[in-house]
């Protein structure tokens, strides 16, 4: 039997962080308990299943076919990136399992106690943005689908506001499912997902072999032929820029927050092993399945369809068409609360501790979402992209900072009662840590740069990516100065006094036994 009541002590549960200010904690920022720590491999292989889930799965292996890849090519692609960003979030993901706290509260050991506010602020607002434009197209999707299968819904078309009365109706229903699925927050979320995910796996199976039954072979996608003259042009000037810009556009921001997952892991192997299967493997096989549904699809109309909204009309089935209007809306919310709504419920809570809890900031960031007005920004998509791509620019930065503070400052060690204390080793000056968020400006500034001068437009179209390597290398470099300078505690590693060092097992570690959270 394990002690749970020791194993709650060495964690910091909420009572055992003597001091903590008002204004850095409460409940829902405080550290995960042991007996909340539910999510298995499994949860974590269902959220990545479901997440990887979009038009933009569909439409990414046409748009890499489109620049002269094969699909075998741009399959090729899509796994090097991601494992390349299952690497990354094994680090960052560590950091929430190892000690139960959110993004949020890992970000002040690096940029001070309210200093942790500017990247997470930042980070919580590119959520609310992608969450309302994606919740949009998702109720579009299912409001053509519908439309599709029944005449009384085509019907309601009265155009109010600019947007039709059935277009209302699909918005509506699905902004309010989303405040029902986070009502009783991350439980439901975690029971939501674990079916939620498999769900589209499930409704393709049946797409696929329709696809079979209508093509020889593989069909004209997988027939497309490689226009790259050699392995090396492929590599240079396809493969390269084809991972870079894979991580820009999918998964790139929640390598930042993934802690506010983790936190709930029953070990960091339970995160791990969920995150190899459900990312790597699992996008493999979906856009593979994608490609041959496609290929199925443009054998039988002719037409090339990379949206999976216009491959169900084109089936002309309206069963097929209303089960596959419920698994994109399923999947959609399975990829808009994880990614878009968890990380601004905590960032919001972390800027408005005493006001906010989990539950009031999600359902702030929903409401928030639609207040957006997704269907006025999507007028002009372009526009709406250059803004959250702007913001989206300080997330590879601050997660560079992060993960060099983190691992080669820190020593993978954190005093978690200190986070939550004012004046402590992570207090720097007056809350904020100068040297840290000036590394951010500077990095988030030579991202945003390739905007506007041609020759290094590659850090503004790679931003994610080049972003985490000068965030990292930039932070780097100043250290030598910040060790000199009037904060010079704020990064020294814990562990460097003798009373540090004998308290570092009680605030970090957790017991060894196997039915406890370890690692």
């Amino acid at each position: 039997m394990v002690n749970t009541k020791n194993a709650d002590k060495v964690i910091g549960l909420p009572e055992e962080i003597s001091g903590a200010d008002p204004r850095l904690a409460n409940p829902d920022l405080l550290p995960t308990s042991v007996a909340a720590r539910r999510w298995g491999a499994w949860n974590f292989a269902a959220l990545w299943m479901g997440m990887i889930h979009s038009a933009f799965g569909f439409a990414v292996i046409g748009g890499m076919i489109a620049t002269g890849m094969s699909a075998w090519q741009a399959l090729a692609v899509v796994f090097v990136a991601n494992m390349i960003q299952m690497g990354l979030m094994a680090l960052t993901g560590r950091v929430g399992s190892r000690h139960g706290i959110p993004f949020a509260v890992w970000a002040r050991s690096a940029f001070g106690s309210f200093g942790a506010n500017v990247p997470a602020f930042l980070r919580g607002v590119v959520a609310v943005g992608w969450f309302g434009v994606q919740s949009y197209l998702g109720a579009t999707a299912i409001n053509v689908l519908l439309g599709t299968s029944f005449s009384a819904w085509r019907s309601w078309d009265t155009v109010y506001g600019g947007i039709p009365i059935n277009l209302w109706i699909s918005m509506i229903i699905y902004w309010a499912i989303n405040f029902v699925l986070i009502r009783h927050g991350m439980e439901t979320i975690r029971r939501f997902e674990s079916w939620a995910g498999p769900l589209i796996f499930v409704v393709m199976v049946p797409l696929v072999i329709w696809a079979f039954g209508r093509m020889d072979g593989l069909g004209p996608v997988f027939d497309h032929a490689s226009s790259y003259s050699s392995t090396t042009e492929f590599l240079l000037k396809g493969f390269l820029p084809g991972v870079a810009l894979f991580i820009s556009a999918s998964w790139a921001t929640m390598v930042l927050n993934l802690p506010d997952l983790t936190r709930f892991a029953r070990s960091n192997k339970a995160q791990v092993t969920g995150l190899f299967y459900g990312l790597p493997l699992a996008t493999l096989v979906f856009y593979g399945m994608a490609a041959i549904i496609v290929s199925g699809s443009q054998a039988a109309t002719g037409k090339v369809l990379w949206n999976p909204a216009d491959v169900l009309v084109a089936i002309g089935n309206p069963v097929i068409s209303i089960v596959g209007a419920i698994s994109i809306a399923v999947a959609t919310m399975s990829v808009n609360l994880a990614a878009n709504i968890v990380s601004p419920a905590y960032d919001f809570t972390n800027l408005f501790p005493r006001w906010l809890t989990f539950r009031k900031a999600a359902s702030a960031s929903i409401l928030l979402g639609f207040l957006y007005m997704p269907w006025k920004l999507m007028q002009d998509p372009d526009t709406l992209f250059l803004v959250l791509n702007n913001v989206g620019a300080v997330i590879g930065p601050a997660t560079g900072i992060l993960i060099a503070d983190y691992y080669l400052v820190r020593r993978g060690r954190l005093a978690v009662p200190d986070l939550y204390r004012t004046h402590t080793v992570y207090w720097a000056h007056r809350g904020y840590n100068y040297w840290s968020l000036g590394v951010l400006v500077a990095s988030t500034g030579l991202c945003v740069a390739g905007q506007f001068v041609d020759a290094i437009s590659w850090t503004y179209d790679y931003a994610s990516v080049f972003g985490i390597a000068v965030g990292f290398a930039l932070y780097l470099l100043m250290l030598p100065l910040a060790r000199r300078s009037s904060i010079a505690e704020a990064f020294r590693p814990i562990g460097d006094t003798g009373e540090e060092n004998a308290n570092l097992d009680q605030v970090t570690e957790r017991p060894a036994a196997p039915s406890v959270c370890h690692e």
